[in-house]
C-alpha cells in the first residue's frame, strides 16, 4: 500500500468543483467525489462496536499522508491513502476502511472571495492533516450527521466512520484529533484556508458566518465550532444565504473552490521541481520552505553520566570539594573536543531536569517534563494540588491525558513527517514496558511508534548489575560501543535521498553495559535522504562497570542486547586498524591512566568513527552534530548548577566557524525548536523551547535572551528558575526522602532552605566560573527582596501554565516580552485581537495583567481559575491587577464565607513557615 511514485506533473481530467454562483443555502451541493478504491480492511467487516487500536489492529494497513507546497503553481497538494492513523470504534455498518487514492489540490495562498458560497452537504469540504476527508454535516437521509441518533452513530465521533463504499471520512468538528485546542491545526478547507480547533465560548462570537476570522497580520483562518456551540435542532439551511445552521466545521466558504481539484493518485505525477514536501505544517502559507537538497542532517549524541571536564568551563565546585579538578585523560579527548573547537560551544547550557529520563524527554519533545501526559495523569490521581512529581518512572514518551507525546508531540515524528530518515541508537529509557513482557523486538517496535524509522543497538533501560538481572538486562551483555557505533554508521551511509536525524545515546560512560556497532550501520546506509540520528551511548553510566565490560572475557563486542553477533564489527576510525575487537579494547586499556578514563576514551573513539563516516560520505559540512550530556554529575538528581549545567557543542561548518561561543543560558527544551528551525520545519504541536538559530545575528534579541528570558527546572516536586544572573530555588519539603535536592544540599553544603535566591554572577554581569566561588552556598533572598519577589512570580507563572489541573498553556513566563523578531514557542498566534472598551463580559477581546508577569491574559482567566481550590484562587488572585473591560473580578469568584486554606507552595515568600492564607500581594 505504498503511495505512487511522483516524478513530473501530468495534468489529468480532474473531478472539479461546482461553479461559484450560489447565493442561498440549497442543501443540495454535492461535489468533490472520491477517487478510485484500493485494497480494503475486510477483516473488520461485521465487527460493529469493536475498538481497533492503531497500528496494531490495522493488519498492516498504515496511514500514508503527505502534504506538499507547490509555489510556482500556487498549490498545496495533499496525497493520502485514506487510512486513519488513530484508534477507531466500529459503528453503523461495522466496516473497515479501504485504501482511497486521494490527491487533493487546493490554493497555497488563498484569498477571500467577493461573495461567500455554500459548502457541500455530503461531499468533501476539507481535508484533515492525516489525509482523511471531512464531509458536510448532513447524512444521505438528511439527518444531522454530527448530533443525530438515527443509527448512523459513527458519524458523531471524532475518529469518523466508513461510508457505504468504505471510504473513511469525518463529520465531527475535531477532524480526527482526539484532543483539540484553538491553536490545533486540523486541516485545510477546499478553498485553501487552514482550519483550527474551536475558540472558547467567550470568543466564538468573533467568527464570521463561515467560521472564519481575520488576524491582526491580515491572514485568515477558520475555526471549527464545538458541538455545544451549534444549535443542531435548527434546520440545516437558514433560507436566505449560503451559510448553513449546522456550521460545525464550516458555515460556508469565504474563498473560492473554483481551482480546487481531486485527482486519482494511481495516475498522478507530482512536479518535484516545484513541489516540496511539508508534512503537517502550521506555518503561514506564504512561508518559503527549505529545499530538501539543502536541509541539514542532524545527529544528537547524549552519552550517559559523562563528567563535565574542566576544559569545558564547568560550574564552580561544591563547597565540600572546592579544590577538585576533573581533567581529560592524559591521551585527551581529541574527537569530542574537535566538535567544540571547530564549532559552537554553549557556555551556559542547562538540562531542564537533571536525571537521564526526564532530560531526554525535554530534548525530544521541546517541553518541560511536567507537561508529560504520564506526569499529569499521576499528579491528577495523587498530588492533591501539590506540584506534580517529575521523576524517571513518571516521565515517559507515551500518549496519555490527551497529550500524544509518542505519536505526535516529539521531534522524531516531526522529522519523519517532513521527509527525514530518523534513527535512534543506544539507551532509550522513555517507554514503560513490564519486565515480564519485554522482548528486544517488542521494545524496538515500541520506540518506532514514537517516530523513528530505524531503531538499532537498543538498550531500552539501564543495564542491570549482578544480583539484579532482569529481562531487560540478563547479564549476557554489557556496554558495547562497537555495536552501537557500527549500527549508526550503517544508518548514515544509507543510499536513501532523504536527510537524516540520528538520536545517538551511548550507555558509555555510564557503567551499565556495552554499545558500538549501531552507529556505523546508520551512517553507511545507502539512503541519501537527510537524516536525524539520536545516538545515546550507555557509557560511562555506572549501572555496569565499564572496566569490566572492556576487560572481562565474558563480554565481547559480539555480545549485544539483541543476541550474539556472528562477526566483530569493523568500524573505520575505531576497530578497523586493529583487525578485531579484542585488540581494539586492549588499546583503550593501554591509553587510560585510571579506570575513570575508560568510558571517556571509548566514547571519544566512537565520535571519531562518526566524524570519519560523515567525511567519507561527503556530508560532514551539511550535518549538525550536537553533543551534550544528559545532566551534570557533581550534584546529579538535584536542582543545583552542578546537576543542571551541561556541556553542549554544535559542529555545523555551514553555520558556525571554529571557536564560536554563545554565553547566554539555553536549555534542552530549546533543542527541538532549534533543530526544526534549521530544517525549515514548523511543528504541529506547541513547544516550551525557543530556537537559538539566529539569536547571535540579532543584538536586541541577544540582549533579551541574556537578561529577560527565564529558564525553569523541575525534579520530583522541587522547582527552580533562572532569569538573567539570578536563580530561584523552591524546595517542596525539607526531607531526604521527598527531595533529592534537599539531600544533596546537605551533603554538598549548599543552601537548601524552602526558598532560595542565588546571584550566579556575584554582582557582575558575567556567570561565575571560579571553581572555589560557588554562589549556591549562600542564599541572598533576605538581602535582595525585590529580586526574590520577581523570580517567585515567574515561578508561580510557570506553575500555573504547566499545572495538571487545567489545559496546558504554552505562553512563556519571562521578565519582559521578547523583541518582535524573536522566535516564539507557540506555532500559532492568538487569532483574536485585544481591543479595549467598556465592560461587556469576559470576552477574550479584553485583557488584564498579572503583577510581575510580562504576559497579558484573557479576562476569562479569572473564571477559568474559579474552579480551583480556595488556596490556589487566593494565590493567583492576590497577584491580579484587573483592568477596565473585565466584568468578572477575583472578588466575585469567592463565596462570602469561603476561607482560603494553605497554598500548595509555602506562601510566605521569604520564610520557612507557611502563612494561613495569601489574599494580598507579598510585601516587597
Amino acid at each position: 500500500m505504498k503511495l505512487a511514485a511522483f516524478v513530473v506533473l501530468l495534468l489529468l481530467q480532474p473531478y472539479s468543483a461546482e461553479s461559484q454562483g450560489a447565493t442561498t443555502c440549497s442543501g443540495l451541493r454535492l461535489n468533490f467525489p472520491a477517487p478510485s478504491t484500493g485494497e480494503c480492511l475486510t477483516a473488520w467487516d461485521d465487527q460493529k462496536g469493536e475498538v481497533k487500536e492503531y497500528p496494531g489492529d490495522f493488519a498492516g494497513f498504515a496511514n500514508e499522508a503527505k502534504i506538499y507546497r507547490c509555489p510556482a503553481r500556487n498549490k498545496r497538494v495533499i496525497i493520502s491513502n485514506g487510512i486513519p492513523d488513530h484508534q477507531v470504534t466500529l459503528q453503523n455498518n461495522g466496516k473497515g476502511p479501504c485504501v482511497i487514492n486521494w490527491v487533493v489540490e487546493i490554493p497555497l495562498n488563498p484569498t477571500i472571495a467577493t461573495s461567500r458560497t455554500e459548502v457541500p452537504i455530503r461531499g468533501m469540504l476539507a481535508m484533515a492533516l492525516n489525509g482523511i476527508p471531512a464531509y458536510g454535516p448532513q447524512e444521505s437521509d438528511s439527518n444531522n450527521a454530527v448530533e443525530g441518533d438515527d443509527g448512523v452513530q459513527g458519524a458523531r465521533f471524532w475518529y469518523g466512520h466508513a461510508g457505504p463504499n468504505s471510504a473513511w471520512h469525518i463529520h465531527n468538528p475535531q477532524m480526527g484529533e482526539e484532543t483539540v485546542t484553538a491553536t490545533t491545526l486540523l486541516g485545510y478547507a477546499m478553498d485553501g484556508f487552514p482550519i483550527y480547533g474551536p475558540l472558547d465560548d467567550n470568543s466564538v462570537s468573533n467568527l464570521d458566518p463561515c467560521n472564519g476570522i481575520e488576524n491582526s497580520d491580515g491572514s485568515y483562518q477558520y475555526h471549527v465550532r464545538a458541538i455545544d456551540q451549534v444549535d443542531g435542532d435548527l434546520g440545516y439551511c437558514n433560507g436566505s444565504s449560503p451559510e448553513t445552521n449546522w456550521n460545525y466545521i464550516l458555515g460556508c466558504y469565504s474563498g473560492t473552490t473554483a481551482g480546487s481539484e481531486v485527482f486519482d493518485s494511481t495516475a498522478y505525477n507530482l512536479d518535484t521541481t516545484d513541489c516540496v514536501e511539508e508534512g503537517t505544517p502550521t506555518a503561514s502559507p506564504t512561508q518559503s520552505p527549505i529545499s530538501q537538497g539543502t536541509r541539514p542532517n542532524i545527529i544528537i549524541m547524549q552519552p550517559d553520566d559523562l563528567q563535565f571536564f574542566d576544559e569545558w568551563t564547568r560550574p564552580p565546585n561544591n563547597p565540600t570539594t572546592s579544590n577538585k579538578t576533573i581533567n581529560f585523560p592524559v591521551a585527551g579527548l581529541p574527537n569530542i573536543d574537535s566538535l567544540r573547537l571547530n564549532g559552537l560551544q554553549m557556555k551556559e547550557a542547562y538540562t531542564a531536569s537533571p536525571v537521564c529520563g526526564t532530560s531526554r524527554y525535554s530534548t525530544l519533545t521541546g517541553k518541560y517534563p511536567s507537561r508529560s501526559g504520564m506526569v499529569r495523569e499521576h499528579a491528577q490521581e495523587n498530588s492533591n494540588g501539590d506540584p506534580a512529581l517529575v521523576t524517571i518512572p513518571t516521565t515517559k514518551l507515551v500518549d496519555l491525558d490527551g497529550i500524544n507525546d509518542c505519536t505526535k508531540e516529539n521531534i522524531a515524528v516531526q522529522f519523519t513527517n517532513n521527509g527525514y530518515r530518523t534513527g535512534m541508537i543506544g539507551k532509550w529509557h522513555l517507554s514503560k514496558i513490564k519486565d515480564d513482557e519485554y522482548t528486544y523486538a517488542g521494545a524496538v517496535g515500541r520506540v518506532k511508534q514514537c517516530g523513528f524509522s530505524t531503531v538499532e543497538g537498543l538498550y531500552i533501560e539501564n543495564l542491570a548489575s549482578e544480583g539484579g538481572f532482569n529481562n531487560y538486562s540478563d547479564g549476557s551483555f554489557s556496554h558495547n560501543m562497537e555495536w552501537i557505533t557500527y549500527e549508526a554508521v550503517q544508518f548514515i551511509n544509507s543510499q536513501d535521498e532523504k536527510p537524516f536525524f540520528l538520536y545517538f545515546n551511548p550507555t558509555v560512560p555510564h557503567s551499565s553495559n556495552d554499545v558500538g556497532d549501531a552507529l556505523t550501520k546508520f551512517i553507511n546506509s545507502q539512503d541519501e535522504k537527510p537524516f536525524f540520528l539520536y545516538f545515546n551511548p550507555t557509557v560511562p553510566h555506572s549501572s555496569n562497570d565499564v572496566g569490566d565490560a572492556l576487560t572481562n572475557p565474558k563480554f565481547t563486542c559480539r555480545d549485544t542486547a539483541n543476541g550474539k553477533l556472528g562477526f566483530d564489527p569493523v568500524i573505520k576510525g575505531m576497530t578497523e586498524q586493529y583487525g578485531n575487537c579484542a585488540d581494539y579494547r586492549e588499546s583503550i586499556y593501554n591509553r587510560a591512566d585510571t579506570e575513570d578514563d575508560y568510558g571517556p576514551i571509548w566514547l571519544d573513539d566512537s565520535v571519531g568513527a562518526i566524524i570519519t563516516a560523515l567525511e567519507d560520505k561527503g556530508v560532514l559540512d551539511n550535518t549538525i552534530f550536537l553533543f551534550q550530556l544528559d545532566h551534570g554529575m557533581e550534584t546529579k538528581s538535584a536542582l543545583y548548577e552542578n546537576g543542571l549545567r551541561i556541556p553542549q557543542f554544535i559542529h555545523y561548518p555551514a553555520k558556525y566557524s571554529s571557536g564560536s561561543t554563545f554565553d547566554k543560558p539555553v536549555s534542552t527544551i530549546d533543542i527541538g525548536a532549534t533543530m526544526l528551525d534549521f530544517a525549515g520545519i514548523t511543528p504541529n504541536y506547541e513547544l516550551d523551547g525557543v530556537s537559538w538559530k539566529d539569536v547571535s545575528d540579532d543584538e536586541d534579541l541577544a540582549t533579551w535572551w541574556e537578561n529577560s528570558r527565564c529558564l525553569f527546572f523541575e525534579l520530583e516536586q522541587d522547582r527552580a528558575v533562572r532569569c538573567g544572573c539570578y536563580k530561584y530555588l523552591s524546595i517542596f519539603e525539607q526531607t531526604d526522602t521527598v527531595s533529592t535536592t534537599y539531600k544533596r544540599g546537605t551533603q554538598k553544603e549548599l543552601s537548601n532552605d524552602l526558598k532560595n535566591l542565588f546571584d550566579l554572577c556575584d554582582g557582575t554581569t558575567d556567570y561565575v566560573t571560579d571553581p572555589t566561588n560557588n554562589k549556591e552556598a549562600q542564599s541572598v533572598l533576605n538581602s535582595d527582596v525585590d529580586k526574590g519577589t520577581e523570580l517567585e512570580a515567574m515561578m508561580e507563572c510557570h506553575d500555573t501554565r504547566t499545572h495538571y489541573s487545567s489545559d496546558p498553556d504554552f505562553s512563556a513566563c519571562n521578565l519582559s516580552p521578547a523583541p518582535v523578531a524573536a522566535p516564539v514557542a507557540s506555532p500559532v498566534a492568538s487569532p483574536v485581537a485585544a481591543p479595549t472598551g467598556p465592560c461587556t463580559g469576559d470576552s477574550s477581546t479584553f485583557t488584564f495583567s498579572l503583577d510581575n508577569f510580562a504576559k497579558t491574559v484573557k479576562c476569562s482567566w479569572i473564571t477559568q481559575n474559579s474552579n480551583k481550590t480556595a488556596a490556589r484562587k487566593s494565590k493567583y488572585c492576590a497577584k491580579s491587577d484587573v483592568k477596565a473591560g473585565c466584568c468578572t473580578t477575583c472578588a466575585t469568584i469567592f463565596a462570602p464565607t469561603e476561607a482560603p486554606t494553605k497554598a500548595p507552595f509555602v506562601s510566605s515568600p521569604f520564610t520557612d513557615e507557611p502563612t494561613e492564607s495569601v489574599t494580598t500581594s507579598p510585601t516587597k
